[in-house]
């Protein structure tokens, strides 16, 4: 599954009546000269359960996941504006449309000042507005942080193609979960529920960084985020830690993550000197881990660049 982001100008009422992406296949300089522009070129790349972010005015207002693999077709008749030539691409989509938009100050500063240069083309000019381009590719670590803004009803919709022939070792079917699969995968987004309960007896209600034994103290942190796990890693109490607030929050950030032997690894955007004033020595291990959690701290690791 790949991450896209559009930037929608007039076209947000024809995507929401109709549900589909179009952009022109080339246009023409002034010179005569056949071009593509940038935005337009990763178009007919996006294939079926691709994602797309899509932003209007400084808002994501929906959340596209593609029916199937892009196609040649002709500019949409619905399409007023024909400055741009014929031939294109277009992308048929399920859209989950946000009762509440979400500003892109919740998170722009931080996809800014670590992950920009990751898109492609990049997604905020440096003065923090969004790009002229139509479509531009996003690594998972901002389709992370993007859609970690955005509330679990809405992404409840979204479907994750499995992962199990992905090479994780797959645990024991568990038993049915009380009160039902789906408030299990809503409940274990904020820590809660069956999720939480697992986490904790996995790590004996203790923190394995500051070994903090107070379980209220506790926030069950996915390793593999929520919004990037399919159904079963949703829950899976081995994509989890019980961290102590400050922790969680740096684990989430990617600011710090964990080699396969628990060594703490560091992210260059977070200091040592910050890092202890959290509490965190530099060379800190946890032990306790396990084959299931590898797959999912390999995962994280590759998502935040260790």
């Amino acid at each position: 599954m790949a991450y896209y982001w559009v930037n929608l100008g007039v076209s947000y009422k024809e995507v929401r009546d109709f549900k589909f992406l179009w952009a022109p296949s080339h246009t023409y300089t002034a010179s005569g000269e056949k071009t593509v522009k940038a935005g337009w070129g990763h178009v007919p790349n996006i294939k079926k359960d691709d994602v797309i972010i899509c932003h209007e005015n400084k808002r994501i207002i929906y959340v596209a996941q593609a029916l199937d693999d892009a196609y040649p077709a002709p500019r949409p008749e619905s399409r007023t504006y024909d400055e741009w030539k014929k031939s294109g691409n277009k992308v048929d989509v399920n859209l989950i449309v946000l009762e509440r938009p979400v500003s892109t100050d919740e998170f722009k500063h931080h996809i800014i000042e670590r992950f920009n240069d990751q898109c492609e083309p990049k997604l905020f000019t440096v003065d923090g507005n969004a790009t002229q381009n139509y479509m531009v590719t996003i690594p998972e670590s901002v389709a992370s942080i993007v859609l970690s803004s955005i509330d679990s009803a809405n992404l409840d919709l979204l479907k994750q193609p499995s992962k199990s022939s992905s090479g994780t070792k797959r645990r024991k079917k568990r038993k049915a979960i009380k009160g039902g699969i789906r408030s299990a995968r809503s409940n274990a987004r904020i820590g809660q529920g069956a999720f939480r309960d697992e986490v904790l007896d996995i790590w004996n209600n203790t923190c394995p960084v500051t070994k903090v034994a107070l379980p209220e103290l506790l926030i069950a942190s996915h390793i593999v985020s929520w919004v990037l796990s399919d159904d079963d890693e949703k829950v899976d109490g081995y994509n989890g830690f019980p961290f102590v607030p400050n922790v969680d929050k740096l684990f989430d950030k990617g600011l710090i993550s964990f080699a396969d032997d628990g060594l703490l690894l560091i992210s260059p955007h977070l200091s040592v000197a910050t890092l202890n004033a959290l509490g965190i020595h530099e060379d800190t291990k946890i032990a306790g881990l396990t084959e299931e959690h590898a797959f999912y701290l390999a995962k994280h690791r590759n998502t935040y660049g260790f």
